[in-house]
């Protein structure tokens, strides 16, 4: 389990995926999210750092047949310290991209979920 959050969320925010099972057990293990007894009709799971927590990432199910569901093209996570957080998640095994700014000057980096969605991760504004 995690011994501290490298990350946190300034909001919620929702990724789409085909298998809600495996994609609970991938944000356990890689992000140290755990799952929260939340629900809506607008997701299919919810997890948070703790199950009282109500900020957190919303699982939508991909319906057979669909490539895409209606959730946001571009979820991003916080940090303080992004080059820490960088580390954290390759050694957990997530497939992290190279640090990077953007024109604005902002610093970030992208990862990549069991299914191929691409989360952003920046420095903390």
């Amino acid at each position: 389990m995690w011994g501290r959050k490298t990350f946190y969320f300034g909001d919620n925010i929702s990724v789409g995926v085909r298998d809600i099972s495996r994609a609970v057990a991938w944000y356990e293990e890689k992000l140290g999210l755990r799952l929260t007894p939340l629900t809506s009709e607008d997701f299919d799971a919810f997890l948070a750092f703790s199950k009282d927590e109500g900020t957190g990432l919303a699982l939508v199910a991909i319906p057979a047949g669909q490539t895409t569901v209606n959730v946001e093209r571009h979820p991003i996570l916080f940090s303080k310290k992004l080059e820490a957080c960088r580390e954290e998640f390759a050694s957990r095994g997530v497939q992290v991209g190279p640090l990077q700014r953007d024109s604005g000057g902002n610093s970030f980096f992208q990862f990549q979920d069991l299914e191929g969605n691409v989360i952003e991760v920046c420095i903390e504004p």
